[in-house]
């Protein structure tokens, strides 16, 4: 388990590590093998580094010869990724949404996600496998961050305007905390985002 007061740098360290799992390494728990393996889409960029120490360390296992950096991340891949970086315990009853079975290898990962506040869902759903879209991301970022929503942002973004009413003013927070900077004047809200552009955002 991981502790609930580490330091937020070792904490972006240690998701950026669990967000390049696969949908089935973040399953189960794997133990580390003694060898660090080889993965046939292992990029060579600005990520490569930081991949390679996650396998060395044994936070990052991948799926079948395979960490697919590039795959679009999923609601529950990120409901997951940071209840574990955050230590959450605590699994809520989830039971009232529709699309969450809790034979589905993501249904602890959502329902502590859920106690904890960083995600909450719509219509009695919490659409799990719906690649997420960036000011979801940045929304359950700075709920897990505990930074409240802000009425104004510092800088310059063509694209404010796309921003949902909900998560605007978390976005505002994380680029008024230094977490985001975005990129050629533009936050991109609605994009979706991959477990690799997650990994930069921290």
């Amino acid at each position: 388990m991981i502790a609930k007061k580490l330091p937020l740098a070792v904490l972006a360290m240690l998701v950026l590590a669990l967000c390049l799992l696969p949908m089935t390494a973040l399953a189960e728990d794997v133990a580390p093998a003694a060898d660090a393996p080889q993965f046939s889409d292992m990029p060579d960029d600005w990520s490569t580094a930081a991949l390679e120490s996650a396998v060395a360390n044994g936070l990052l296992t991948g799926a079948h010869g395979k960490i697919m950096p590039d795959g679009r991340l999923t609601r529950a891949e990120m409901a997951t990724i940071v209840a574990r970086a955050f230590g959450a315990i605590k699994a809520a009853d989830i039971s009232a949404f529709s699309d969450v079975k809790i034979s589905d290898w993501y249904h602890t990962g959502m329902a502590r996600a859920y106690g904890m506040g960083i995600i909450q869902g719509a219509h009695n759903k919490l659409d799990p496998e719906q690649p997420i879209t960036r000011e979801q991301v940045f929304t359950i970022l700075a709920r897990a961050f505990k930074l409240q929503p802000e009425e104004t942002v510092t800088g310059s973004f063509s694209d404010l305007d796309q921003f949902s009413d909900w998560a605007r003013g978390y976005g505002y927070a994380l680029v008024n905390q230094g977490y985001i900077q975005g990129a050629q004047g533009k936050l991109n809200p609605q994009g979706l985002i991959t477990r690799a552009e997650f990994a930069q955002v921290l």
